[in-house]
């Protein structure tokens, strides 16, 4: 089944819904959490924190019937309702419960980026692989209509062979104390957070993987700890990726693909709280020029949403994995050639 028309396929009609437990309760588990209220397929039973009043508290707001803390996390394996766990950890966790998931019989939907190192998203793919269970990279924008035709036009060579991306995101307010000054919990700095939009963007729209970094250049702080890098990805077609991110300078997240017939561009290009919005011009097969201007639906669910009810749709209807363990891993290791030709040590 095509990605669009797994989109586009009617809710299940299975009374059992697919059962997630989040794992972590930060901002992003609230975005989550919010977004699946009203899908027809999946359901949350449960939440785990270090926090029991956080947990108690959310479960009343969300609906979930039972808690669980980091150090009985382990019970899930006997809890039938629960299918699968969302992890909205910081980066030094996710291979620890992916692992511990696994163990557990549950398939694991995991938040980017995958792990601090390639070695670790290695680790979780074999866990996974070991216990039979699916792991899934929460990479939202490849469930969004305009990254999938952008993808498509990109491959199709309607833009012609060679492309050249621009794409770019980061923010200026000062970071408040918390994971994400915190070097052994954050994994790296604002390429680990912000930049991997830019880098999975930019591997997703092309269908490939780069093969050299022929610039980068970053800015650290005391710690060492990277707070904004600029970097040029170089890929076997011979598309090149211009992308920046940062922690210390407001760039709206822009996404531009230009090539010898046209460009697109999406901007914003990877928020999940409004809608994309995808233009362009380029030269069509009968060689007229086309004009694009083509933005989400209005009445498409939340990014959150789709990619949580893709995880159950593929463990329950054989699927085909979007954003599959390899997706995250290729990811670590663009990161670490990245961060090697910036000259940044990973924490």
């Amino acid at each position: 089944m095509s990605l669009l028309s797994w989109l586009k396929r009617p809710a299940a009609s299975t009374p059992d819904r697919f059962g997630f437990a989040v794992v972590g309760l930060g901002h992003i588990a609230g975005y989550f959490l919010d977004a699946l209220r009203d899908s027809p397929t999946v359901a949350v039973p449960a939440l785990v924190s270090g926090d029991a009043s956080k947990a108690t508290s959310m479960a009343k707001k969300y609906g979930a019937t039972r808690t669980y803390t980091y150090a009985d996390f382990d019970r899930i394996a006997d809890d039938p309702a629960i299918h699968a766990v969302y992890l909205a950890l910081p980066v030094s966790q996710h291979r620890e419960f992916t692992e511990r998931a696994a163990a557990a019989g549950k398939h694991v939907l995991c938040e980017k980026p995958m792990a601090p190192t390639a070695a670790d998203a290695r680790a979780m793919i074999a866990a996974c692989a070991a216990a039979n269970v699916r792991l899934s990279i929460a990479y939202r924008c490849p469930f969004d209509p305009a990254h999938q035709q952008a993808r498509r036009l990109v491959q199709d060579g309607a833009l012609g062979e060679t492309a050249s991306l621009h794409i770019a995101s980061g923010f200026g307010f000062e970071l408040k104390p918390g994971w994400r000054t915190e070097p052994g919990l954050a994994g790296g700095g604002s390429l680990y957070d912000v930049g991997i939009y830019p880098l999975n963007a930019s591997r997703y729209l092309l269908g490939e993987d780069p093969n050299a970094v022929p610039y980068a250049k970053a800015m650290t702080d005391a710690q060492g700890l990277e707070r904004s890098v600029a970097w040029t990805s170089s890929f076997p077609s011979g598309a090149r990726a211009d992308c920046r991110s940062s922690y210390v300078q407001e760039i709206a997240d822009t996404l531009r693909i230009e090539g010898e017939h046209g460009w697109l561009e999406l901007n914003p290009a990877f928020t999940h709280r409004g809608r994309l919005h995808l233009r362009g011009s380029y030269t069509g097969a009968d060689g007229r020029k086309v004009a694009l201007d083509a933005p989400s639906p209005r009445s498409l669910p939340s990014h959150f949403r789709l990619e949580a009810e893709h995880l159950g749709a593929v463990v329950r209807e054989g699927v085909e994995l979007i954003t599959p363990g390899e997706d995250g891993l290729a990811d670590m290791v663009a990161m670490e050639a990245i961060y090697a030709a910036a000259g940044v040590r990973l924490p």
